[in-house]
């Protein structure tokens, strides 16, 4: 398996995943900006321009979530996921893609009108709004976290690495409020994983 990755991108939750099933992989290191990624060598094989992309012999996918589900699938005899006949099976499910498909959206908000769009075109009302969002989702977890260690109880899943990696973002834009205690307490364990801190870097 080949790994596109780019620092700090959604490419980390694969690379994460992938050291924690301490699977064999060739990571090619990308760097963030549109020559990069928007390269017509580069393009043939990530048609959006960008990353993740995993390249396994005739397989190539994007979209990071889609890409953990196949390697759990293929390479991952089981762990990181409950047995599909599992009753914690949907609820697994269910945090993957909340982790991408809800709790990025308002980080992502957030930080296109701090740091990536140019000055002129920052409306620090959707910033507003991103952060009152995250807010109120951050919120949400806090209480299942509070009795367990990781969402689906006390074994780390796939399900925390999807959901880790966006609080890994709120983190760095300072949206985990003191009173998100149990939600803290959990993304430190999270980020003292020898694999996070690697796919994090």
């Amino acid at each position: 398996m080949k790994l596109y990755h780019c620092s700090k991108s959604r490419s980390a939750r694969v690379l994460w995943l992938l050291d924690e099933l301490q699977l064999d992989y060739e990571l090619e290191n990308l760097p963030f900006n549109a020559k990069a990624l928007k390269a017509p060598d580069y393009l043939k094989i990530s048609p959006l321009g960008k990353v993740p992309v995993l390249v396994d012999d005739s397989v190539t996918m994007f979209e990071s979530v889609a890409i953990m589900q196949y390697i759990l699938r293929r390479y991952g005899k089981g762990r990181l996921e409950p047995s599909s006949s599992a009753p914690e099976y949907g609820q697994f499910l269910q945090w993957m893609h909340f982790g991408e498909a809800t709790l990025m959206g308002p980080i992502a908000q957030v930080l296109q009108h701090v740091r990536f769009l140019p000055e002129e075109l920052r409306n620090p009302d959707l910033a507003a709004l991103g952060r009152q969002a995250f807010e109120g989702y951050a919120s949400m977890l806090d209480k299942p976290l509070k009795d367990h260690a990781y969402l689906l109880g006390d074994e780390f899943t796939a399900a925390d690495i999807v959901v880790g990696y966006a609080l890994f973002l709120a983190n760095m834009m300072d949206l985990l409020l003191p009173k998100h205690v149990n939600l803290i307490a959990y993304y430190e364990r999270l980020s003292q994983r020898p694999s996070f801190k690697k796919a994090t870097a």
